[in-house]
């Protein structure tokens, strides 16, 4: 019988896992007297099972291929049926090799079938004596039972162990080298959000084709990939395989080995194990991620809201290195509109935290690479950002601004478009509150300024403060009524040309331009809107009062919200 000790030292060392050759066959005390006529060149053809085989006409229905097939040669020659279409018919069956018993009904192996098995390297082996077929089929159906035995017994010591690794600090790149020693294939780790991972490293020559081969490879397999189903196919000369990893349904990850043999179904278990066990790591790790962003959240919420009325209870929070020292932060809210569409009410509560989490990881890697730590919340369609700067102090706009342009740019929905406000920079948490109204503020005149930072807002933030005033109405009306009641009654725009007028500096090139009017026209404009005013807006103190009063009218027409001219 074949050693289980030689069986165990397959499973966990050699290239062949579980796996027994032609060549292993031939090796067995049944076969001792057997010989090889023909296609000695595939010996290597791997041996899964074994038919007894008479009929001259079979098709896949009875074969799943690597079956030893035994014959007397009784159907070589029967009816329509000839030898080498026998021989053929095996071949194209994926048969690992054909054992004849001469004497029967051949004394020896015609030489058609010869050169045929030599072509395609089909084993042909022949007794030249009486052997008991029943007895082969037993002595390799046992190996075969007991290697599959054997097969879950090491499967579920390497899923314990696997399990064991995923409650680790370093679980994933733990139970990935497990992985890499017990099939010695090349392991890549591809996560769909990060840089890959491999073992041995991707600088290997190797590694980095095949990395390379399976991104542009990415059409073939990514549309035929489910959440829980491996995918294979060919290159490079071997056998990748893919496993998706991922839970709630959402896929994370990819788990690829590269095989220099066929694949079986112990590659598939194994790597389906080492799938799960990685699953169950992120999971974890998502859960604490979690449950991490809830306390950093009610503690963000508390400080906006003014329920932390100390500085030293403020800083409790935030990461040590920050606690004692001088720090510089501002209060940024992203708003994501669309999100939640009117069509999509039915949509899950959890399904839009889901989306408001995830987008929530891509700010914190966005801040952390410009070297800032930012601290997170939301409500409902907005994320609001306290953003702690570790950066030098001449460099820390411009860093924000590539932070914006960063998070502008990263996909959340089908439909949804990004807005974005920043509060100034301040150094005591408990002026939090503050940026926070500031960045609101720089969020809502977004479709007016060219900047997402507060203090770039100019005359606005004055004009915020005194909007709602009675005698800020009374100063537009003394202004800009008579030109606002024409524009209704006839229905013109001169209001609109004023406004454009002082916008491009008083250039009647650019104006005309902007309004899409030739220039004299404009002229006749300028004119009837003094006539209009009855008085000359050119003159400096005109020209400022009437600029401000411009300004007030678009805050108030919109309830705060400036009007886009």
């Amino acid at each position: 019988m074949y050693s289980y000790t030689k069986l165990i030292q397959l499973t966990l060392k050699s290239e062949v896992v579980y796996m027994l050759t032609v060549q292993d066959v031939l090796k067995r005390p049944l076969f001792s007297k057997a010989e090889v006529v023909a296609g000695a060149n595939g010996l290597h053809r791997q041996v899964k099972w074994t038919h007894v085989l008479e009929i001259p006409f079979f098709d896949d229905t009875i074969f799943q291929g690597g079956e030893l097939i035994l014959s007397t040669g009784f159907g070589f020659e029967w009816r329509d049926s000839s030898n080498t279409s026998f021989l053929l018919n095996l071949i194209e069956r994926n048969a690992s090799c054909l054992c004849v018993e001469l004497g029967h009904y051949f004394e020896k192996i015609p030489k058609e079938m010869i050169e045929m098995a030599n072509e395609y390297n089909f084993p042909i082996i022949i007794f030249k004596e009486f052997i008991n077929f029943v007895e082969i089929a037993q002595n390799l159906h046992s190996f075969f039972i007991n290697a599959q035995h054997e097969k879950l017994v090491t499967l579920d010591s390497i899923s314990r162990e696997f399990h064991s690794l995923s409650l680790t600090t370093h679980g994933l790149s733990n139970i990935l080298k497990l992985l890499q020693q017990k099939t010695e294939a090349p392991i890549i780790y591809l996560p769909l959000d990060g840089t890959p991972f491999a073992i041995p490293g991707l600088k290997n020559d190797f590694m980095e084709q095949l990395l390379h081969t399976i991104y542009e490879d990415k059409e073939h397999w990514h549309d035929k990939i489910t959440n829980d189903s491996p995918i294979e196919w060919k290159a490079l000369n071997h056998t990748i395989l893919l496993h998706p990893i991922g839970a709630m349904d959402q896929i994370w990850a990819y788990l690829v080995m590269a095989l220099d043999r066929e694949s079986d179904e112990f590659d598939f278990l194994i790597l389906d194990r080492a799938s799960l066990a990685i699953s169950q790591d992120l999971l974890r790790k998502y859960y604490l991620d979690e449950k991490r962003l809830r306390l950093e959240s009610t503690w963000l919420n508390d400080l906006l809201d003014r329920r932390i009325n100390h500085e030293e209870q403020a800083r409790k929070f935030i990461t040590l290195q920050a606690k004692h020292t001088y720090i510089r932060y501002r209060i940024a809210i992203i708003d994501i509109e669309d999100v939640f569409q009117s069509s999509s009410l039915n949509i899950l509560d959890e399904e839009n935290e889901s989306t408001i989490y995830h987008y929530s990881l891509k700010i914190r890697s966005g801040f952390e690479k410009y070297s800032f730590t930012p601290y997170i919340t939301s409500i409902r369609n907005q994320i609001i950002v306290l953003a702690i700067d570790l950066g030098t102090t001449d460099t820390s706009k411009a860093r924000f601004l590539k932070v914006i342009d960063t998070l502008l740019h990263v996909r959340v929905g089908e439909s949804s478009q990004i807005r974005i406000g920043v509060g100034r920079q301040y150094q005591l948490l408990l002026d939090a509150h503050t940026g926070y109204r500031e960045a609101q503020l720089a969020l809502n005149y977004r479709t007016f300024s060219t900047s997402a930072f507060y203090e770039d807002l100019g005359i606005f933030r004055l004009l915020q403060l005194i909007q709602h005033d009675q005698d800020t109405a009374h100063f537009i009306e003394d202004y800009l009524s008579p030109l606002i009641n024409y524009d209704k009654e006839y229905g013109t725009e001169f209001l609109l040309t004023l406004a454009k007028y002082f916008e491009f500096d008083r250039s009647t090139k650019l104006t005309a331009q902007n309004l899409h009017i030739v220039r004299q026209t404009l002229y006749h404009r300028m004119k009837k809107i003094k006539e209009i005013l009855d008085f000359d807006f050119d003159m400096p103190e005109n020209r400022l009062s009437v600029e401000i009063a411009l300004k007030a009218y678009q805050l108030i027409q919109q309830g705060g919200a400036p009007t886009k001219w």
